[in-house]
């Protein structure tokens, strides 16, 4: 297996350890999810994780990208997702 194709199995692999995670702590605590709302979010999630490792030459300054930080980033793509709308939405 190549190692771009690790690195996008690693992301995306953080992006599902973040949906269980999220499903387990909204089990645990009674709460219920959206599911249509979780679906958008890790569809979201996955395109970051996929755009990053393309750009990862780019990006190699910045966030040098391994199996270690490939599964970081999946975890945290909703993070940065949410970092990203709040900074292109105008204040109101």
């Amino acid at each position: 297996m190549s190692p771009i194709a690790e690195l996008y199995l690693m992301g995306l692999g953080g992006v599902i350890l973040h949906l269980l995670t999220k499903l387990y702590n909204a089990k645990k605590k009674g709460i219920k999810l959206d599911f249509g709302l979780e679906l958008i979010s890790v569809g979201i999630s996955a395109l970051i994780v996929l755009l990053f490792v393309f750009a990862k030459d780019d990006l190699k300054p910045f966030y040098p990208l391994n199996t270690f930080t490939a599964i970081l980033l999946g975890y945290s793509a909703q993070s940065v997702a949410r970092q990203l709308f709040k900074m292109a939405m105008p204040k109101k």
